[in-house]
Order: structure tokens, then C-alpha cells, then sequence
């Protein structure tokens, strides 16, 4: 197993256009001394007439990192439901958008991932649109043949909750013969019985298992590509658990897996809207190793500590 600094990366999400984000954590990368970085290209936004314009600024600010590309969210105009969790009306279309990407970011881009979360419905329509994993399986197993054939590793999109079976049954449909990575997420200490649920207490029994019932049914690396603890206290309803986020960050470095990625760098903007709504889950809002204002994190500081950067980039800087 490499050591911690060669396998830990961060994970953070740009919204379309918001170049100031981006400025934001190309330098606070630069302070952490991170060189791994998972972002994601949107396929839908892409479509948009200046969507090409924004991704190459994009890849271009952040050409000095080594990026994992996830690449999702089906255009609506090509999409079976006409949402961007559906699949598309063409497989392969799939496969010739990710061609097109290597074409213009190759050299920028160290992995593809194939989507992001297929076993949440809320990123993939599998209860209406592709009830038996179908679409996915011939998307990813084309996808990933095609990219093999380029030269490029994949990832196969994270995994919650990890499910052998439903590994098993991609396996089964050939869908794994190309990929190189399959990732899986996880959210210790975020559970809460009456509120939304990132993970199920009754389910976590540590990376072990989990890294553990990929690598009996592929071959290939195991990555951790989402983990996190967000800094909010549902019980006083306000900002907190910062000692514990140091601890889980801890954890999770150590996990038994190729590579983890931390989940995320900078909190996101209290006035846009979350995946599930505008802070229906208030724990979106309080994931990153640095508040929406500036203001680093404890574990801003512990993240630096594992990669060897000592002291120098602590908290409330």
C-alpha cells in the first residue's frame, strides 16, 4: 500500500460558470499541498452553448493537479425521462461524449470516472427508466472498452451503499471486463434515525468490509472516492463536530484502499440549492475542510499534517 500522502486526495464540485470557487481552491489546494483532485465535467451542462467555453477555463485552471474526472448528468434532450439522473436514449452516446472529453483534456485528466453514485436514484433513474440495470451496464461496458483502447484507466462511479450484489449483477452483464477502479462512498457518524441519512449505523462495520466485498468480485483497485463529515450539529442547530471530522479524516486515511477522497475542500454556498433541495439537509452546506467564508477548519490543518505539511496551514487562517 502507498503512503498516505501519494493516496489522499480532496473532492470538490464546481458549479456551472462559478469561477470563483475556482480560483478559490486552486490555491487553497496549492496551501494543503494536494495533488490529487476529483472533480466532474456535466455532460447536461456541456450542451449548453457556452458549456465547452467554461470546462476547457476549467481544465485549464486546474492543469497543475492530477485530476479524476467524473463525468454525468445526462443532457434532458437525450434522456429517457428527460431529467439528468436518466439514462440516455443511446448507450453509446455515452462512450462518444467521453471520447470527445480525452480529445480535449488527455493530457489533463489522470482517470475518467463512469458516473457518479448509479445506486442512488437520485443521480440514476433505476426505479422507472432502467429497472434492471441494463442501460448502465451496456453504457459502462462500452465506455469503458473504449477508453481502455485509448489508453485511459477508469473508475467505475461510487458505489452508496456498497452492494455486492449489485456489483455482482454488473459483473455478471460483462460491464466490469474494461474498467480498471471500482469506487465506493462512505459517511461514518453521519446518521441520524429521523433525518436524511448519508449512511446506516447498522451498516458500517469499517472500510474493511467494504473495500473487502469489491476485491471479491473485481480484480481491479478499490478507491475511496467520497468521505466526509460535515461540521454540523443537528442536536443544537448549529456549527460543531469539529473534533470529529479531525477523527474521521483520520480514519479514513488509513482505510485499506489505492486512494480516498476527501469530501469536500470549501462548504457549499448557503444560497444555492443541494442535490435533494435548497438545505433540506443541512449537512450539505457543512462539508468542507473550510467554511463558505474563509475560515479554515481543524482538519484543514490535519489534512495538511498528513501530507506532510506540518503546522503551516492550521486553522483560522
Amino acid at each position: 500500500m502507498r503512503g498516505v500522502a501519494d493516496r489522499l486526495g480532496v473532492c470538490q464540485w464546481f458549479h456551472y460558470r462559478d469561477r470563483e470557487t475556482v480560483e478559490r481552491s486552486v490555491e487553497l489546494l496549492r496551501e494543503l499541498g494536494v495533488r490529487r483532485l476529483r472533480t466532474g465535467i456535466s455532460w447536461a451542462d456541456d450542451h449548453r452553448h457556452d458549456g465547452p467555453e467554461w470546462h476547457d477555463w476549467m481544465m485549464e485552471r486546474l492543469a497543475e493537479f492530477e485530476v479524476l474526472l467524473s463525468v454525468w448528468h445526462t443532457p434532458p434532450s437525450i434522456s429517457r425521462n428527460q431529467w439528468c439522473n436518466g439514462p440516455p436514449r443511446r448507450p453509446a452516446d455515452y462512450a462518444d461524449f467521453l471520447e470527445e472529453l480525452v480529445g480535449r483534456y488527455g493530457d489533463r485528466v489522470s482517470e475518467i470516472e463512469l458516473w457518479n453514485e448509479p445506486n442512488n436514484r437520485l443521480k440514476w433513474d433505476f426505479v422507472r427508466s432502467d429497472p434492471g440495470w441494463s442501460v448502465f451496464s451496456e453504457m459502462v461496458r462500452e465506455s469503458a472498452a473504449r477508453m481502455r483502447g485509448l489508453g485511459v484507466r477508469t473508475v467505475l462511479g461510487g458505489m452508496i451503499p456498497v452492494d455486492g450484489h449489485w456489483l455482482r449483477l454488473l459483473r455478471d452483464r460483462g460491464a466490469l471486463e474494461d474498467v480498471d477502479v471500482v469506487a465506493i462512498h462512505g459517511f461514518p457518524e453521519m446518521w441520524w434515525p429521523d433525518r436524511p441519512n448519508w449512511e446506516w449505523y447498522e451498516h458500517w462495520r469499517g472500510w474493511g468490509e467494504k473495500v473487502e466485498t469489491v476485491r471479491a468480485l473485481h480484480d481491479g483497485e478499490v478507491w475511496i472516492t467520497e468521505t466526509g463529515l460535515a461540521t454540523w450539529d443537528f442536536d443544537r442547530g448549529r456549527r460543531g463536530r469539529h473534533d470529529l471530522q479531525g477523527r474521521m479524516l483520520g480514519r479514513a486515511a488509513s482505510a485499506p484502499a489505492e486512494r480516498v477522497y476527501w469530501y469536500s475542500l470549501i462548504d457549499l454556498h448557503p444560497q444555492r440549492d443541494a442535490i435533494e433541495g435548497f438545505h433540506v439537509d443541512e449537512n450539505e452546506y457543512h462539508l468542507g475542510l473550510v467554511e463558505h467564508g474563509g475560515r479554515r477548519k481543524p482538519a484543514f490543518g490535519t489534512f495538511a499534517s498528513l501530507l506532510g505539511r506540518g503546522a503551516a496551514a492550521g486553522a483560522g487562517a
